[in-house]
């Protein structure tokens, strides 16, 4: 049986592919199978992979219709043979020794699967920019280097990447959770990440940088086309796999206010000419809530931000009207922030005020006594006996300067 299994989906990436093709042959760990699984490319990038399948026998090219990421990381999925999985974009870039780092930890702390950080690295400019999303402090804080499971981290767990290519799996789990990636959908790791968080009994964090995300305009992460809005279904599911499991109450509030954060946050990013789209399937969204045996119970539990946006889409008609009701709010936001900055101002100002009618009553006090000591010497100078012991006086000083 090989070790490990490296599974690629890869769908159009001629651009990127061959340095994350090097970056799974060249790595220090050899003992792979190398299953890449090309998703109805319109470009050579079948072509490319039968090249690379060509050089190093442990490649291995399966093609199929365009089913997303998903489908082609469960066709890729299912020809595995592997103890051990590991999921890979096609445009990224693995550390040459991590496969390496993470079968010794894999193998020597006994968990259902191993999580590690990984950096941003933004091609237009070269740099390399750490995401917290992505290095997870929450995690390190709260497991540290212990083994854990989700039931000892609490809310920690909403704070995990969910991206499968910043873990290695054991396989045989993988194999009892039943487990699938969600095809023709772009968020198509969330239920897969749940899945395999909920079944797992232990887990491991290593808090070491072993991977690459690319940062371009192609990039599914990053892309803010119509294809976004389907983080409205997935939030959806996610819901629903909580409920399946019975940890919904358990984690209710969080869920509705991780609902519309995450929905705030992707209608910030679209593409202005689907923001109308997207407002339209929010709000269909929304209003399924309202005669919802629930509706009470998530909208008394949220936010006051997630509970304001709600309300903007539920009031408005359009996608305009919504954005102005926003605007609007924000202006109302900031008016009340700048008055309470003048307040706090007024406030210091008064403080200052005071101070300085204390301190003018200290000068007042000090000139007093310079003028009562002026007084007092001007009248020792001019008195009788200061000129009678005048000669005395010199007499004294210039024996002291003897």
């Amino acid at each position: 049986m090989v070790e490990i299994s490296v599974v690629i989906p890869a769908y159009n990436a001629i651009d990127y592919m061959d340095e994350a093709l090097d970056s799974i042959i060249n790595q220090s760990f050899k003992d792979l199978e190398i299953i890449c699984v090309d998703d109805g490319s319109t470009d050579n990038t079948l072509e490319r992979l039968e090249y690379y399948a060509s050089k190093d026998s442990r490649i291995q090219v399966y093609t199929q219709e365009n089913q997303g990421p998903g489908g082609a990381t469960n066709t890729g999925l299912s020809k595995a043979k592997g103890k051990y999985i590991y999921f890979m974009d096609s445009d990224d870039i693995l550390d040459l020794n991590a496969l390496e780092i993470l079968h010794n930890l894999i193998e020597e702390k006994n968990v259902d699967f191993v999580i590690f950080k990984s950096i941003n690295y933004d091609e237009d400019t070269g740099e390399y920019i750490e995401d917290s999303y992505f290095t997870m402090p929450e995690l390190q804080e709260c497991a540290g280097d212990s083994v854990f499971n989700w039931r000892d981290i609490g809310d920690t767990i909403f704070s995990i990447n969910v991206a499968p290519w910043s873990k290695l799996y054991n396989h045989d789990f993988i194999k009892r959770t039943g487990a699938k990636f969600l095809p023709n959908l772009i968020y198509h790791d969330n239920l897969f990440f749940w899945d395999m968080l909920f079944n797992s009994d232990r887990v491991y964090f290593h808090n070491e940088f072993l991977y690459k995300m690319r940062v371009h305009s192609c990039s599914a992460t990053h892309s803010n086309n119509e294809k976004s809005i389907q983080t409205i279904k997935t939030n959806n599911l996610v819901t629903q796999k909580f409920i399946d499991y019975g940890y919904f109450e358990d984690y209710k509030v969080m869920l509705y206010n991780r609902k519309i954060y995450i929905i705030i946050f992707r209608y910030g990013l679209i593409n202005e000419e689907f923001k109308e789209l997207f407002f339209i399937e929010m709000k269909k969204d929304f209003e399924k809530i309202i005669p919802h045996e629930k509706y009470d119970d998530f909208y008394s539990n949220l936010e006051p931000a997630p509970k304001r946006f709600f309300d903007n889409v539920i009031e408005s008609d359009n996608r305009r009207e919504f954005d102005l009701r926003n605007e609007i709010f924000d202006l109302k936001d900031d008016n009340r922030k700048l008055k309470n900055e003048v307040k706090s101002l007024k406030r210091k100002v008064k403080r200052l005020n005071a101070d300085k009618r204390k301190l003018n009553k200290k000068v007042k006090k000090s000139n007093k006594k310079v003028k009562d000591l002026s007084e007092l010497n001007k009248s020792i100078s001019s008195s009788r006996s200061w000129k009678l012991t005048k000669p005395c006086r010199a007499f004294m000083n210039f024996f002291r300067k003897l």
